[in-house]
C-alpha cells in the first residue's frame, strides 16, 4: 500500500514538473504550443517572441471572450444573454447558415457561446451582430430594442446595462 501511495505522489509530482517546464519553455520563446498561462499572462508570455507560434493563444483580440486558432479554424467563446431552450435554438440558429461557421453552441447555464469558424470567411464582430439581430445581447453587441421586445416572454432576459 505504501508503494502504491508513493507511486501516486511521484506521478503527480512528475506532471507538475512537466507543466512547469512547458510554461518556462513558452515564456522563453521555445515552445509556444505548451503555454499553460491564461488570459493576459498568456498574451504577454507569447508576445515576447512570435505570438503567431502560440497555438493556444490565438489571434490578438479586444473582445472580453477567448479566441484560439488552430489550422485556420478559430474557436471563440463569449457571453450571450438568454434564458431557455427556445433561446438556444434561436441563438445557434442565427449562425446556422452563415458561410465559414463550422459549429455554434450556446450553454444555457453559463451563457457561454462557443463558435468555431474560418477567420478568412467571417469575423467575430459579424458573428455577434448576427446573434444581436435575432434579439440576444452579447458581451459587446446589443440587440435592437424592437427585436428584443418581440422575443417570447420566457426569452426576455434581464438585459445588461449599457
Amino acid at each position: 500500500m505504501k508503494k502504491l501511495i508513493l507511486m501516486f505522489f511521484l506521478a503527480i509530482a512528475g506532471t507538475a514538473v512537466s507543466h512547469a517546464q512547458a510554461a518556462k519553455a513558452c515564456c522563453a520563446g521555445k515552445d509556444k504550443t505548451a503555454c499553460t498561462k491564461e488570459g493576459a499572462e498568456k498574451a504577454a508570455c507569447c508576445a515576447k517572441a512570435d505570438a503567431t507560434g502560440c497555438a493556444k493563444m490565438g489571434a490578438a483580440s479586444t473582445d472580453t471572450g477567448n479566441a484560439t486558432t488552430v489550422a485556420g479554424i478559430t474557436t471563440a467563446t463569449f457571453k450571450v444573454y438568454g434564458n431557455c431552450g427556445m433561446c438556444k435554438r434561436k441563438i445557434e440558429g442565427a449562425l446556422s447558415e452563415v458561410k465559414g461557421i463550422e459549429s455554434a453552441s450556446w450553454d444555457m447555464g453559463s451563457k457561454a457561446m462557443t463558435v468555431k469558424y474560418e477567420a478568412g470567411a467571417v469575423n467575430l464582430d459579424d458573428i455577434k451582430a448576427k446573434i444581436a439581430a435575432v434579439g440576444y445581447d452579447s458581451d459587446t453587441h446589443r440587440a435592437p430594442d424592437e427585436v428584443y421586445n418581440n422575443l417570447h416572454g420566457c426569452c426576455q432576459y434581464e438585459r445588461p446595462k449599457g
